[in-house]
C-alpha cells in the first residue's frame, strides 16, 4: 500500500505540463474553515465537526509551490439510550501541522489543475463521557501522507476558488502508551472533498 502511494506521487509530479502556470515568486494565503453536522433520529445520535486550517505558501518555480497549514479540528459525538436512560458524549480535539507541496498545470487563462502532496502531523485528546460522571481521556499523536488532485479557478487576478477531490493516503494513529493503528485510504467521498478561497500576492 505504501508502495502504491509512493508510485502515485512520482507519477503525479512526473507529468509534463502542456502550459506552465507561470507563478514563480508569487505567495498565497488559503485554507479551510468548515462545519458539518449529522443527526440520526433512529438511535438519538448526533455528531458535529469544526475544522479551521489556514495555510500559506510560495511558488519556487513557474508551477511548483511549497507551503504549510496550521490549525485545529474538533469532533463531538453524542447519543442517548432511552431504554437505559443513559447518555454518551465523545469529544475529539486535535492540533494539526501540515507541510505540503503542489504542482500546477494550466488548462486556460482561469482554470488550473494541481496535484498536492501533504504530510499532516497531529496531536490530540479524546474524551469519553457517560451518565454518572464516568469519563476517560486519551492523548494521541498521528502522522500521514496524502496525494490529492485539485482544481483552481481564478475569479480575478489575485483571488481564486480551489477544491481538492478525493485522495490516496496513509495515516498512523498512536495513543499514549499504546500501539499504533495504520489506515490506508483510496477513493472519493464527501468527507474527502474540500473547498477554499486563495489570495495570491508578490
Amino acid at each position: 500500500m505504501k508502495k502504491l502511494l509512493l508510485a502515485s506521487t512520482i507519477a503525479l509530479f512526473g507529468m509534463v505540463s502542456a502550459q506552465s502556470a507561470g507563478f514563480e515568486g508569487t505567495a498565497f494565503v488559503t485554507g479551510q474553515v468548515g462545519f458539518s453536522s449529522t443527526k440520526d433520529n433512529n438511535d438519538n445520535a448526533k455528531s458535529s465537526t469544526i475544522t479551521v486550517l489556514p495555510a500559506m505558501g510560495t511558488f519556487i518555480s513557474p508551477n511548483i509551490a511549497i507551503g504549510g497549514a496550521l490549525g485545529v479540528k474538533s469532533t463531538t459525538e453524542e447519543s442517548t439510550n432511552s431504554l437505559l436512560t443513559s447518555t454518551y458524549k465523545n469529544t475529539n480535539t486535535e492540533f494539526i501541522v501540515m507541510p505540503m507541496v503542489r504542482k500546477y498545470w494550466g488548462l486556460g487563462d482561469k482554470l488550473y489543475i494541481f496535484g498536492q502532496v501533504d504530510a499532516p502531523l497531529a496531536w490530540g485528546k479524546q474524551k469519553n463521557e457517560s451518565t454518572g460522571n464516568t469519563s476517560t481521556e486519551t492523548k494521541y499523536s498521528s502522522w500521514g501522507l496524502n496525494v490529492r488532485p485539485g482544481l483552481d479557478f481564478f475569479v480575478s487576478k489575485n483571488w481564486t476558488f480551489e477544491a481538492t477531490v478525493g485522495s490516496v493516503g496513509f495515516k498512523s494513529v498512536k495513543p499514549e502508551g499504546g500501539k499504533s493503528t495504520d489506515t490506508f485510504d483510496f477513493g472519493v467521498n464527501l468527507s474527502s472533498i474540500t473547498f477554499g478561497v486563495k489570495y495570491l500576492f508578490k
